[in-house]
């Protein structure tokens, strides 16, 4: 079931064959996966060297032991008796590969497997048993019928194994080629090949007669098969309603793919792996590549379409698959496969994945020959406690009154509990009272329900100013986890500066800062110390609040609405005048002119009011 360059270090590495005639890996440890959230999986263990499985419209599960047994999982747990033990080839990938019931068991109790026998020569089997009535967990001793004998096997790997019943109540088998890539193109022999026989062996008169590139009709034996073009089909399932069949082909060492079976496809193998050119081959519905570290081989395949569905309806009518290797289950849409590569997760971590089986109840189970066990996945809302967290907030503090900052306190996934937490606001650069309204009380989500908001104060100033900031705090969760307990409040500075002027006027209150007089000033004033004869004018504003390292910048618009950079040599606080704050402006060169000057400055990205300045020769 892998690829050929995996073989010799299959009894080490996959976990695939038998070592000195004895299961290997016997001590596994049950890994569980990690799951989306609400999903739960329950192991059952005690199932070794794993190949495949079947669910019993009753709650029983066969599992198929390489090694011959055919094991039965009955509430809950692996019964001591085998339901019968096979005399197999179990060297490399060989053994007991498959399992089906009979559509009609309820009156028949007909139980079919695929399996390696070496009698009369070594090959692969298919045979039916028939269910004890006196207890059913058991096959009547010696009720073996041979329904097919396949050809005499060469290597030990590629066997495929699989084997269903399809809607039309046909029995679908799945043959690898047996390591030999000719096979796959051959109608001469069954390797490499979806089979479809009647329940007693017999060959149905509808079986397709011709095969896309290939010349002539199968004969004898060989009008068993349905779909040729396949190196190593593990496993393919039936989508119930629709009869849709997907086949899950393990490529060599670059592609797998997930193929949908139609009666007479061809599906390329040998000519090609994955997306076939060649006219006439049916290509993959979807594929990804093995040519990476970890996936190897794709292995299980099942639709989700219960009787009962119980997953989120998202899942419904997806196809679930599983690659061995990388040991994940992913989910695609069969009526909209994803591109390449690109299927969605649902479980990983998963300890070497073969078999996928969807039950009536709407779980899911699956085969981890790497855990010697079988897992039941099943849905249940407010199963994994979510956590909760909330966000950081900014908002513009406005000049008056009292505006809201809103945060989100948010469940990562609903719950079936009511979750309550706590939340309170603490200072951080800012202050309750001054900036902000203090907030504190409980917060508490119904069941389903995944957000909630708190609200707080911010007050409004016309203060010039840098931002602020205050937390909100959460605490004593219940039926939850804080995974991001502190939300940041940040408050946004809104207010320009404010150059005073002169009641009713635009014209600043402005003075030469050396000699104090109003202006109109003169651009050089020789009654000044110093080589530097500028005038230096003060201006005063009367809302910006003073810090460490504050830039302050001013320009200057002349008469001729040519811009001027005026140098800021100084912004302090006037110690007589609480709250103004005083800003000294070097008059620059170039004002050709007597006249106003457009006058303003921009502090913390704010930029003032437009003062009036006066110059003069």
């Amino acid at each position: 079931m892998l690829k050929t360059v995996a073989i010799s270090l299959l009894p080490l590495l996959l976990v695939i064959g038998t070592l000195n005639n004895s299961p290997v890996r016997r001590n596994n440890a049950v890994v569980m996966a990690s799951l989306p959230n609400d999903f739960v999986e329950t192991p059952i263990s005690g199932i070794l060297s794993a190949t495949a499985m079947a669910l019993h419209p009753d709650g029983r599960i066969f599992v198929c032991q390489e090694t011959g047994e055919l094991r039965v999982i009955k509430n809950g747990a692996v019964l001591p008796t085998p339901f019968v033990t096979l005399n197999v080839d179990s060297d490399g990938e060989r053994g007991l590969l498959g399992v089906a019931f009979d559509p009609n068991y309820a009156t028949n109790h007909f139980v079919y497997v695929y399996y390696t026998t070496t009698t009369p020569t070594t090959h692969n089997r298919v045979s039916r048993f028939t269910a004890n009535a006196a207890n059913e967990d058991v096959a009547v001793a010696g009720s073996e019928i041979v329904i097919l004998d396949l050809e005499t096997l060469g290597a030990t790997n590629h066997n495929g194994g699989a084997i269903h019943f399809g809607p039309d109540g046909k029995l679908y088998i799945a043959v690898g080629e047996n390591a030999v890539p000719s096979n796959s193109q051959s109608l001469a022999n069954r390797l490499g090949k979806i089979l479809r026989i009647n329940a007693d062996g017999t060959i149905p008169a509808d079986n397709p007669t011709s095969f896309a590139n290939i010349a002539g009709s199968p004969t004898g034996v060989n009008r068993a098969i349905w779909a040729v073009g396949l190196r190593n089909p593990f496993t393919f399932g039936f989508q119930p309603g629709t009869g849709r069949m997907h086949i899950n082909d393990v490529g060599q060492n670059t592609w797998e793919e997930v193929n949908v079976g139609t009666a007479g496809a061809n599906f390329g193998w040998s000519s090609c792996e994955g997306t076939c050119g060649t006219a006439g081959m049916t290509n993959p519905l979807y594929q990804y590549s093995s040519a990476e570290a970890a996936p190897c081989a794709i292995t299980g395949g099942a639709f989700y379409n219960p009787t009962t569905p119980t997953f989120p309806s998202q899942f419904v009518g997806k196809y679930f698959f599983a690659d061995l290797c990388a040991g994940w289950i992913k989910v695609l849409d069969p009526l909209n496969p994803p591109p390449t590569g690109a299927a969605v997760d649902f479980a990983t971590g998963i300890s070497f994945p073969v078999d996928i089986q969807v039950a009536n109840d709407g779980s899911l189970y699956y085969l981890a020959r790497g855990s010697n066990s079988v897992f039941r996945v099943q849905f249940v809302v407010g199963a994994t406690p979510p956590t909760i967290s909330i966000n950081d907030v900014s908002i513009s503090e406005g000049d008056s009154g009292t505006t809201t900052a809103s945060f989100t306190v948010s469940l990562s996934n609903a719950s079936s509990q009511t979750v309550t937490v706590n939340y309170a606001t603490a200072d951080n650069t800012a202050h309750a009272g001054s900036d902000y309204t203090n907030a504190s009380g409980p917060l508490t989500f119904a069941p389903g329900q995944t957000s909630k908001n708190v609200s707080v104060g911010i007050n409004g100033d016309v203060l010039n100013e840098e931002p602020v900031s205050f937390n909100v705090n959460l605490n004593s969760p219940t039926n939850a986890t804080i995974s991001d307990g502190q939300g940041v409040g940040t408050i946004i500075d809104d207010d320009a500066p404010v150059l005073a002027t002169e009641d009713n006027s635009q014209r600043a209150i402005a003075l030469d800062t050396v000699i104090f007089v109003r202006d109109p000033f003169v651009i050089t004033n020789d009654q000044y110390f110093g080589v530097d004869k500028r005038t230096r004018v003060s201006l005063f504003a009367i809302n910006i609040v003073l810090a460490n390292g504050l830039v302050v910048t001013a320009q200057a618009v002349d008469s001729q609405q040519v811009t001027h950079q005026l140098q800021v040599e100084f912004a302090g606080a006037l110690p007589t005048f609480l709250g103004f704050t005083e800003i000294v402006v070097k008059l620059p060169d170039g004002i050709a002119t007597a006249g106003d000057l457009r006058v303003t400055i921009t502090v913390r990205g704010k930029t003032s009011n437009v003062v009036l300045v006066g110059v003069k020769s």
